[in-house]
C-alpha cells in the first residue's frame, strides 16, 4: 500500500479554517491508511492522534521533505491550491488531491493555483455553494467531489444558558472592510440596544481590520455595550463561547463556515448570511435564521427575538446540536472524506 502524505501550511490548532480542515483530514485518513503530515510554516515535529507530522519552519525545507516523500510509492493531499503548487516541483511526480475552500477558487483565480487544481486527480470542495460559485474554474477540472466539513471531535457540548447579560458573539478573522460582518453588527447595535437595553455585542478575532473596527465601535452611541476583544488564545475560547447567547455572522466570504458548526455544537442559535455558504450549514427557521446582510431591519428583529425569547433560542439550539451530531461530527466527516477519496486511497 502506498503512503498518503498530507501537505499543509499549518496543522496545529488555532491557525484558521484551512489549517483546521487539514488537521481533521489527517486525523480521519490516518485511521484508514498510513498517513504522514507535513507542516510548512511550523517548527517542532508533533503528531495528530498518533499520525506523525514533520514541521519544517521554511518553504525550502518543506519542499525537500516532500521531495523525499515522493521518492517512495506515495500519494499526496494538499490543504489548498497554494500549497499544491509544490506538486509540479517534485520528481517523480505523484498523484494528488487538493482541497478547494472558497474565495481562493471563486471569481478570479491566480494562474499558478489554477494550474495546481488542473493537475490534481481529485479536487475536494467543502460545500455545494463553493462548487456552484467556482463553476467557471472547477467546471473545467477532471474530477471535483463534494465533501462537506466536520468537527475534530464526536462529542457535542451543549451548555446551560449563558449567565450575565444577553450577548451576541461573532468569532472570526477581522479583515479590512469586515467581510465577516463585524461592521454591520456595530452599525445596528444601537437599534438592538433600544429593544434589549442590557444586550452586549462581543467581537472576537484578530486581523488587519481590528484597529479600524475598534475605532468604529468607539464612535458608536452603543459603545459601552460593544466589546471588541481581539485575539483569544485557544485556552480561552471556551470562556468566550460560554458568554454567548446567540452566534451571528452575516458574512460574505464563507466557503463553508466551520465556526457555525462550532456554535451548533455548543447549542447556540445561529444567524448566518444568505450571501455565502452559511445558508447551507445553518437551516433557516430550524437552527436559527439566514438573512441577507443588507437587510438590517430583519437582522435587528431576529437578534432581538432570540435575545428576548429564551425558549425560542433554546429550541433552535437543540436543533443545532442534533444537526451537528448527524451531519458535522467527526464521525460524519470521516465517512464523507473516506467515501470521497475511496478510489484514490486504494
Amino acid at each position: 500500500m502506498s503512503k498518503l502524505h498530507l501537505a499543509a501550511q499549518f496543522l496545529r490548532p488555532g491557525n484558521g479554517g484551512i489549517a483546521e480542515v487539514a488537521r481533521v483530514s489527517l486525523k480521519a485518513l490516518a485511521r484508514h491508511v498510513p498517513t504522514q503530515g507535513h507542516a510548512c510554516l511550523e517548527r517542532g515535529d508533533f503528531d495528530i492522534e498518533g499520525a506523525p507530522v514533520r514541521a519544517y519552519g521554511s518553504r525550502g525545507r518543506f519542499l525537500l521533505g516532500l521531495e523525499r516523500a515522493s521518492l517512495a510509492r506515495s500519494r499526496f493531499l494538499y490543504d489548498f491550491a497554494g500549497t499544491a503548487r509544490s506538486a509540479s516541483l517534485l520528481w517523480p511526480r505523484r498523484p494528488y488531491a487538493v482541497w478547494a475552500h472558497g474565495i481562493e477558487v471563486w471569481d478570479e483565480v491566480r494562474a499558478d493555483r489554477a494550474q495546481a487544481l488542473a493537475r490534481a486527480e481529485i479536487v475536494l470542495v467543502n460545500s455545494a455553494y463553493t462548487q456552484a460559485r467556482a463553476e467557471p474554474t472547477l467546471g473545467r477540472l477532471q474530477d471535483v467531489r463534494l465533501c462537506r466539513l466536520g468537527a475534530y471531535v464526536d462529542e457535542a457540548a451543549p451548555r446551560p444558558p449563558a449567565e450575565g447579560p444577553p450577548t451576541v458573539l461573532l468569532l472570526g478573522r477581522v479583515e479590512p472592510g469586515w467581510p465577516k460582518g463585524q461592521g454591520v453588527l456595530v452599525s445596528l447595535w444601537p437599534r438592538v440596544l433600544a429593544a434589549v437595553p442590557d444586550a452586549r455585542l462581543l467581537l472576537v478575532g484578530k486581523g488587519p481590520g481590528l484597529a479600524p473596527l475598534r475605532e468604529l465601535a468607539r464612535q458608536s452611541s452603543a459603545a459601552a455595550n460593544i466589546d471588541v476583544a481581539g485575539f483569544a488564545p485557544e485556552a480561552e475560547i471556551e470562556a468566550v463561547w460560554a458568554r454567548a447567547s446567540v452566534f451571528v455572522m452575516p458574512s460574505l466570504t464563507e466557503g463553508f463556515g466551520l465556526v457555525f458548526i462550532e456554535a451548533m455544537r455548543r447549542g447556540l442559535p445561529v444567524i448566518a448570511s444568505s450571501a455565502d455558504a452559511g445558508q447551507e450549514v445553518n437551516i433557516d427557521g430550524a437552527t436559527g435564521y439566514t438573512i441577507a446582510r443588507d437587510n438590517e431591519t430583519r437582522l435587528v428583529d431576529a437578534i432581538v427575538a432570540l435575545l428576548r425569547d429564551r425558549d425560542l433560542a433554546a429550541k433552535f439550539g437543540r436543533a443545532g446540536v442534533e444537526r451537528w451530531k448527524a451531519e458535522f461530527s467527526f464521525s460524519a466527516f470521516e465517512r464523507r472524506l473516506v467515501g470521497a477519496l475511496g478510489d484514490f486511497l486504494a
